[in-house]
């Protein structure tokens, strides 16, 4: 009879102690949300401006992501940019995810997030655009983005590092000021633990779009509302508000 309790007590304690172990899926997702190309509001492409000088760009960015649990995966960011000679872009990020992961068996908190990009303007004009819009003041860019992207301790001995690459477009309306803007692009981000455990790298599709209003109470402040929607099961949608601020010469 005691032996029979006993093979009844571990046949019901098995399908909580499953619940409880993680998965490489469940990690790998912990591992893509972490850093900023997926944690933070998505940013635009930097408009053309003048060859005659170099810009610095500041900005703060702060959102919210659905993660692999349903929970919200709150993260704020600062970052700086440098405008080469009034086109393509070099720019650093620094943040924190602020975060409760909420599956079972896995530690996860909030912790620090880096990222560094770079974006280069391939074509920029406006006559297809200014037609389709019947707006001669319309002008469109079109851009290549390269990123990468860190984040320590996302879960217990799990680092996250991301790669991206994606096709920046831009769409602005230059009569008036401010400036409405809308942006998308799609693109690529591989995922992969660096310097600790964890899955195999894993790539994953998404597309970022949004608008924006620029030069707001002067020249040089901007400030977009921006999504991003990942095309894996359980990663939800991103939103936030991206402010910048160009330092003229």
């Amino acid at each position: 009879m005691r032996r029979a309790c006993l093979l009844l007590a571990c046949a019901l304690s098995a399908p909580s102690r499953a619940h409880a172990q993680a998965t490489d899926e469940d990690l790998e997702l912990l591992r893509l949300l972490a850093t900023p190309i997926t944690a933070l509001p998505p940013l635009p492409l930097q408009m053309p401006a003048s060859r005659n000088h170099s810009y610095i760009i500041v900005r703060l960015q702060s959102g919210f992501r659905d993660g692999p649990s349903g929970r919200q995966m709150h993260a704020t960011a600062v970052g700086i940019d440098y405008q080469i000679l009034g086109g393509s872009v070099v720019g650093l990020t620094g943040g924190f995810q602020n975060r409760d992961c909420g599956i079972s068996g896995v530690e996860c908190g909030s912790h620090p997030l880096f990222g560094a990009r770079a974006q280069v303007n391939l074509i920029t004009g406006g006559a297809l655009m200014a037609g389709l819009l019947r707006d001669n003041s319309t002008t469109s860019t079109v851009g290549l983005e390269f990123g990468g992207g860190y984040a320590p301790n996302v879960a217990h001995d799990l680092n996250s590092c991301t790669i991206d690459t994606g096709l920046p477009i831009a769409i602005a309306k230059r009569r008036q000021r401010p400036r409405l803007t809308a942006f998308v692009k799609p693109g690529m981000v591989w995922d992969f633990s660096c310097g600790s455990s964890g899955p195999g790298t894993r790539k994953s599709y998404f597309t970022d779009f949004g608008l924006g209003l620029q030069q707001i109470a002067g020249r040089g402040l901007d400030v977009y509302l921006g999504a991003q929607k990942v095309f894996r099961a359980r990663t939800g949608l991103a939103a936030g508000l991206t402010i910048t601020y160009l330092r003229l010469p």
